[in-house]
């Protein structure tokens, strides 16, 4: 959903670099804000208490070592705290008193660089070397 709410609003803000910054723009800002919080506050407690959390770490690993592990338990979750905030600055463009192309300009920008670290830090299966199914919870 946010990576959907991401490219809207991108398309919309390059596409509308040179017209007013409506409440539909703000509106959309808003969806992609909320999601993304949201999405946050899943993550955090699947960091605290998922299957791959802080407290199912075996002993005898050390997380910064052990890149699997480093990967879902700071890699991730840092990244991804990270573009939460750019959304979060894109979203609070609109309340700035500059010019609306200044505001498509630079929500756009904040969003682009939010959906490229994302999709940096997804988990795909050949960056983490675990095979996911394409529809978590059924098996092939």
């Amino acid at each position: 959903m946010i990576l959907l709410l991401l490219v809207v609003n991108i398309l919309r803000h390059f596409s509308a670099a040179q017209k007013p910054y409506t409440a539909g723009d703000k509106k959309l800002g808003l969806f992609l804000m909320i999601a993304a919080h949201i999405t946050l506050l899943l993550g955090l407690i699947q960091v605290a208490i998922g299957n791959i959390s802080w407290k199912n770490v075996p002993a005898d690993v050390s997380v910064m070592k052990d890149s699997y592990w480093r990967f879902f338990l700071v890699e991730h979750p840092v990244a991804m705290i990270a573009a939460i905030v750019l959304i979060t600055l894109g979203k609070g463009v609109a309340k700035k008193n500059i010019t609306d192309a200044a505001k498509h300009k630079k929500a756009a920008i904040l969003f682009t660089i939010a959906l490229i670290l994302i999709l940096a830090v997804v988990p795909w299966p050949f960056r983490t070397g675990v095979a996911r199914p394409l529809f978590p919870g059924m098996s092939l």
